[in-house]
């Protein structure tokens, strides 16, 4: 099985087959999390395609020295989720400010939206709880991780081991044991 870096220099080179193993590999995960940021699976799916549409281009792009490919992806995903957040937030203020009406989302949007985030929810319960706030703080509050050590007054090194370990133990409690994969 191909490591992520080996899979994503293999996209850069234009490996549609490779692209394809990469997305069922990293597609699930990376839901969840736009999941989670947005509590709407269509706008979810949207981002998760503008994250791969993205990664197909910017492959090349992608420096190994300064982040594993799991993090540039979750980056990439956590920008993009919380830039439709605010932009879906700033729309539905003006419609409600225009005529009473905001952009609901269907029943059958929020019966999956409701599956996933308490999937996701259980999963992150399993995490002790100075994980949990790291988690929370660097993915829905969208803080770095300098601002979470300044804001949990601790020291940078154990906010970068708290948030490694909570996303190692997020995945291998998401990820069903024949897709996982070897660590680069």
């Amino acid at each position: 099985m191909l490591l992520d870096a080996e899979l994503l220099t293999a996209v850069a080179e234009g490996d549609a087959d490779a692209f394809s193993r990469f997305y069922d590999r990293h597609s699930g995960a990376l839901f969840g999390l736009c999941l989670r940021i947005l509590r709407n699976a269509k706008d979810a799916e949207d981002v998760l395609q503008e994250v791969f549409l993205q990664t197909w281009r910017e492959a090349r792009k992608f420096d190994p020295g300064r982040a594993s490919v799991r993090t540039w992806l979750f980056t990439m995903a956590r920008s993009r989720a919380l830039d439709r957040y605010r932009s879906r937030r700033s729309l539905a203020e003006r419609f409600a400010s225009d005529d009473g009406l905001a952009d609901r989302p269907s029943g059958e949007d929020l019966e999956k939206s409701a599956v996933l985030t308490h999937y996701v929810s259980q999963a992150l319960s399993r995490l002790n709880a100075h994980e949990q706030e790291v988690l929370n703080l660097a993915y829905f509050e969208g803080l770095t991780q300098e601002e979470i050590a300044a804001r949990l007054r601790e020291p940078l090194g154990t906010v970068k081991s708290r948030a490694r370990t909570g996303l190692r133990k997020l995945h291998a409690s998401l990820v069903p044991a024949e897709a996982e994969v070897p660590r680069a």
